[in-house]
């Protein structure tokens, strides 16, 4: 076999490796955005309309999840993230990362940024003054980033740990402050009402 007729050959293996990755980042890409959409959904309360979402980036998620590309990790995360904020909010049983099809790192990042949607929530309720679950979703939050601080690996957790304990303190105090707002509230109602 001459030179040429091997690179031939080699440049054929490598067209159809680009081929692949080039897919592969296509579909990463729209499990992003269809994860994103459903984060959306959730917020509004469409939680029907999330999990519709959400099993279109499944079926995504199902065809990539046996690449190793970095650029995947971050789609991961995301879909990790939307179904784990949906599990909570609906007071679901708890995805794990298998059942997700999902590394475990990114199920672990997936996990933090999911109370930062928890934060959004419980922020969201107090403005509209429901404030009858918020202690629960803070109290989630709370054993979320205990459940992180056993994890000491891999080093890039460290970040998604402090954001995390940033996020809950930050929460706690936002909540305490609700709370105190409303009872102070009820009380001058009452006072007027005499």
């Amino acid at each position: 076999m001459s030179l040429e007729d091997i690179i031939k050959k080699v440049k054929e293996e490598l067209d159809e490796k680009e081929r692949k990755r080039e897919e592969t980042y296509l579909k990463a890409r729209e499990i992003r955005r269809i994860s994103t959409k459903a984060i959306r959904e959730i917020h509004k309360g469409n939680y029907e309309k999330a999990e519709e979402y959400l099993l279109n980036a499944r079926k995504l998620v199902e065809e990539v999840c046996n690449e190793e590309y970095a650029f995947l990790n971050e789609a991961f995360q995301e879909f990790g993230e939307a179904c784990l904020t949906l599990a909570f909010l609906r007071d679901k049983n708890i995805p794990t990362p298998e059942e997700l099809k999902i590394p475990a790192e990114c199920y672990v990042f997936g996990l933090a940024d999911s109370a930062g949607e928890l934060r959004r929530y419980i922020l969201n309720s107090i403005r509209q003054n429901k404030t009858e679950k918020i202690e629960y979703f803070l109290d989630l939050m709370d054993e979320i980033y205990h459940c992180l601080m056993l994890i000491d690996y891999p080093s890039s957790a460290r970040r998604k740990q402090d954001m995390v304990r940033v996020l809950l303190e930050k929460t706690q105090g936002d909540v305490t402050l609700a709370l105190r707002q409303a009872e102070l509230e009820k009380k001058l109602c009452g006072i007027q009402k005499k």
